[in-house]
């Protein structure tokens, strides 16, 4: 508590706030009363500042130089001493009454089970009086209230001068003596509990305390690379947390898709890594993206974010990816921020060359599923076949390189299978799905805004109705249909539906929004015939072809 005051004791800046509530500190007090293992206290030695860090909680102070960070711990050790020295929303008090009921049946012998209910604490901003704390020491003894802000402090002594007052009648001279040994005997041990300490040195390397700390956390908030760079380079000047939100400022489009920080982090890793191995190795590797400089940092960090704006603006405009729920591979966006500035550096006729091949990678990437397993690594090996790709060069990224889709995989394949299934939606978004309420293209702004999603084009309910034992859940059968049309589809046949929506649109018009969906049309398809099976190998047959289209195969 005196390395807290006196700025000894720090925490990492990447460190959530202190957020026990008061019952969690209740809890820790009865077991240090109860002399209890109460957890390990993990440090980490700091001679030089590396990574930024604060005071604890409470503390206007400034920090030591070599202040040791507290990396677990201090939720225990902020609320031990808001409750020692009374600080804090809540002020905590020991029932004496209780406590010695207590000792009177086992002197001495108090275990945490029988000390529940004699640690309580009064709420400062309670709107009832009953819960707030007593105004003064004299309605402190009244309700047998002894505060453990006292118990190493010599105004204890103040304290216990009041119990005349207090306790006028009574024998209050034997009453301060009893609080007295109370006080000695289970609570001023508590100044002394013993942690255990374990003090990690100082040359401990970052991705060692980022895994500790995730290892030592796994049921609260974890800490992220993002956090751990932004304390890391903060001495150096570099405001992590700023230039985040600069660059989701400057590109909006990074926001609606919910693109992670640490996304753009990984693609500053793969340029710093590649740069510094002559283009040999590029890694995205959390290790290699922890031991990125500030230097490195700013040299590539706008590029990088500009380049995932751009490369998700293509994929919206070029590749049906309307929205981040059909994004296939949200780690594809790592090598494509990496290698965006080498396909807009090309003069126009080659930067459209370097754009086709772009949207084939893409395309083979995700039928390929080449990222459902691995994806730090493919990243890497991805961006280095890329950049020799667009500049000519021998590499083919491994996805293209001998292409081959199997169209039997969609016999069976379910939407749990989610890359390919975003994969085939946002194939049918870029092959011009339209509208099945209006007719009219589907764009990112219409799909909020008339709820379209991926619904069965066979109602399940119907299936189930006719008896066909065929799998409803199978990614052939999904269609991006608009909420009101969903609902009005409800359990019936297909050829019930396609009339009614004849009926409004007119059949031509009818034709032409299910043909944009890759689903056979026409008077004699499946559909019109109610032909389930008939139906999954006509659609098969549709998505295959523009998978080939697609992916040039």
């Amino acid at each position: 508590m005196d390395d807290m005051k006196r700025g000894r004791l720090a925490i990492p800046d990447f460190q959530r706030s202190f957020v026990w509530d008061p019952a969690d500190t209740q809890k820790l007090l009865v077991s240090l009363i109860a002399r209890y293992p109460a957890g390990t206290l993990l440090f980490w030695e700091q001679k030089t500042p590396q990574i930024r860090r604060r005071p604890f909680e409470g503390f206007e102070v400034d920090l030591k130089e070599s202040a040791t960070l507290v990396l677990d711990g201090q939720q225990r050790l902020t609320s031990i001493f808001q409750a020692l020295t009374g600080t804090g929303q809540q002020k905590f008090f020991v029932d004496l009454k209780l406590l010695a009921s207590l000792d009177s049946d086992a002197p001495g012998l108090l275990d945490a089970s029988r000390l529940d209910d004699v640690i309580v604490y009064r709420d400062l901003n309670a709107r009832s009086l009953r819960r707030r704390p007593p105004a003064n020491p004299v309605e402190e003894i009244k309700q047998s209230l002894f505060p453990l802000s006292l118990i190493d402090s010599e105004l204890i002594e103040e304290w216990l001068d009041v119990m005349e007052e207090a306790v006028a009648g009574e024998d209050w001279r034997a009453r301060r003596n009893e609080v007295r040994r109370l006080v000695r005997i289970y609570l001023r041990p508590i100044g002394n509990y013993r942690f255990p300490v374990v003090e990690l040195p100082e040359v401990t390397p970052l991705d060692a305390v980022c895994r500790i700390f995730e290892t030592i956390n796994r049921t609260g908030v974890k800490l992220s690379v993002f956090e751990l760079l932004a304390a890391r380079f903060w001495p150096a000047g570099v405001d992590l947390r700023r230039d985040w939100e600069k660059v989701q400022q400057k590109h909006p489009i990074l926001s609606s898709f919910e693109v992670d920080a640490y996304y753009l982090l990984q693609a500053v890793s793969l340029r710093a890594t590649a740069e510094k191995s002559s283009g040999v190795r590029a890694s995205a590797q959390r290790s290699d993206v922890l031991e990125l400089t500030p230097n490195e940092f700013e040299k590539y960090w706008d590029q990088v974010a500009q380049g995932a704006a751009r490369a998700l603006t293509f994929l919206r405009d070029e590749c049906g990816v309307l929205a981040p729920k059909w994004l296939p591979y949200s780690m594809i966006l790592v090598p494509l921020a990496a290698v965006w500035h080498e396909a807009e550096s090309k003069r126009s006729i080659e930067s459209g060359s370097a754009l086709k091949k772009i949207r084939r990678f893409f395309w083979c990437s995700v039928f390929s599923r080449n990222y459902d397993q691995g994806g730090n690594s493919q990243a890497g090996k991805d961006f280095t076949d890329l950049t020799s790709w667009l500049n000519g060069g021998n590499r083919i990224p491994e996805a293209v390189d001998g292409f081959s889709f199997a169209g039997e995989v969609l016999d069976t394949a379910r939407t749990n299978l989610q890359a390919l299934y975003k994969g085939v939606m946002a194939l049918t978004l870029s092959e011009g799905a339209r509208d099945f309420h209006s007719g009219s293209n589907l764009t990112p702004g219409k799909i909020l805004e008339e709820s379209v999603d991926a619904h069965h084009v066979f109602p399940k309910k119907y299936l189930e109705d006719i008896g066909d034992p065929g799998n409803s859940e199978l990614i052939l059968n999904r269609a991006l249909i608009d909420k009101r049309t969903n609902q009005s589809i409800g359990k019936r046949a297909p050829s019930e539906y396609l009339a009614t929506m004849e009926e409004a649109l007119g059949e031509e018009e009818v034709a032409g929004i299910v043909q944009s969906h890759l689903l056979p049309a026409g008077q004699n398809s499946p559909l019109r015939q109610d032909n389930y099976r008939a139906f999954l190998f006509s659609r098969k047959e549709l998505v295959v072809e523009a998978i080939k289209s697609a992916t040039d195969e």
